[in-house]
C-alpha cells in the first residue's frame, strides 16, 4: 500500500497542480487531468494511457489501481488541493492525451462518414455539450479548426462527462483542413447566413458529410467560401431569436444527419 501524502508542499503535489492549472504545462507534456471514478473508468475503458492515480485516503470508490504505473494516497488536505471541483469522487488521475494532429488522424478522416467541424470554439461548456451530443448521435469525429481552447482542459473534461474519451478528436488549422476535407471526398456543409443558403430540411446529406460551425460571437472565417461549399441554415420562427447557441445548432444538425442514416 502506498504511503499517504499529507503535505501540499510535496513536489508531486506541486506537479499535479501545475498540470491542473496551466494549459501550457499540459500541452508541453502531453498530459491531462481526469477527475472522478466514473470518468477515470471510462478513460481506461476507451484505451487512454494511464500515468498516475491519486485517491483520497480511506476512499473505497471502485477503481483499477493496478492499471496505473504510479498510485498515491492523499490526505483530505492534499486532495482538496489537487481536485478541481468540490464534488470530485475521491479520485484524480493523470492520463496521456492522444495525438490529435491532422497527420496522426489522417486515416480516421479518410474512413469517417460524418465529421463535425468547430472553428474557433472557445467556451468549455459548449465544447463539452457538443462532445456529449456527438457521442450520442454517432458522429465519427469532431474536428477543432483554429481552436481557442485546450480540449483537454479540466473544464472541458468536466462538461463532457466522459464523452471526450469516446469521440475521436482532430485539431488543426482551417487552412490545412479545407484541402484535407476535399481530398478525403467530403461534401462540406457550412452554416452561414447567405442569400443562397438552403434550409436544412431540404438537405440530403452526402455519403461523406462535414458539418461546419463557427464560434457564436464571430461565426465562420472568410476561408469558408459560401460560393464553393454547401451553405445550410436552421430555419427559425419568430422575430426575437436570430441565432442559436452553437451547441444547440450542432445538436440539431447532427441529429438531422442521423435521421437520414
Amino acid at each position: 500500500m502506498s504511503l499517504v501524502i499529507t503535505s501540499t508542499a510535496n513536489p508531486k503535489v506541486k506537479d499535479i497542480v501545475q498540470l491542473l492549472t496551466k494549459s501550457r504545462e499540459r500541452k508541453s507534456r502531453g498530459l491531462c487531468i481526469v477527475e472522478g471514478a466514473r470518468e477515470i473508468n471510462r478513460a481506461l475503458t476507451c484505451g487512454w494511457e494511464p500515468r498516475e492515480l491519486w485517491q483520497l485516503d480511506g476512499s473505497d470508490v471502485p477503481l483499477n489501481t493496478m492499471a496505473f504505473p504510479n498510485y498515491y494516497l492523499a490526505s483530505s488536505k492534499v486532495f482538496a488541493k489537487i481536485a478541481y471541483r468540490n464534488t470530485t469522487e475521491e479520485a484524480v488521475a493523470v492520463f496521456s492525451v492522444p495525438d490529435v494532429s491532422l497527420a496522426a488522424q489522417y486515416d480516421l478522416l479518410n474512413a469517417a462518414k460524418c465529421v463535425l467541424v468547430l472553428e474557433g470554439i472557445e467556451k468549455p461548456g459548449n465544447l463539452g455539450a457538443i462532445l456529449r451530443t456527438a457521442s450520442a448521435a454517432g458522429v465519427d469525429a469532431l474536428i477543432l479548426a483554429d481552436p481557442a481552447i485546450d480540449p483537454f482542459g479540466p473544464n472541458v473534461i468536466r462538461n463532457a462527462t466522459g464523452a471526450l474519451f469516446e469521440v475521436p478528436l482532430i485539431a488543426t488549422s482551417t487552412l490545412e483542413l479545407l484541402p484535407a476535407l476535399s481530398r478525403a471526398g467530403y461534401t462540406t456543409y457550412m452554416t452561414y447566413l447567405h442569400e443562397r443558403a438552403t434550409s436544412m430540411f431540404e438537405v440530403e446529406w452526402a455519403e461523406k458529410s462535414a458539418i461546419v460551425l463557427g464560434e457564436e460571437a464571430r461565426g465562420l472565417s472568410s476561408a469558408w467560401n459560401p460560393e464553393e461549399l454547401k451553405n445550410i441554415i436552421i430555419p427559425m420562427e419568430g422575430n426575437v431569436i436570430d441565432s442559436l447557441n452553437v451547441s444547440v445548432s450542432a445538436a440539431v444538425l447532427m441529429y438531422h444527419w442521423k435521421s437520414q442514416q
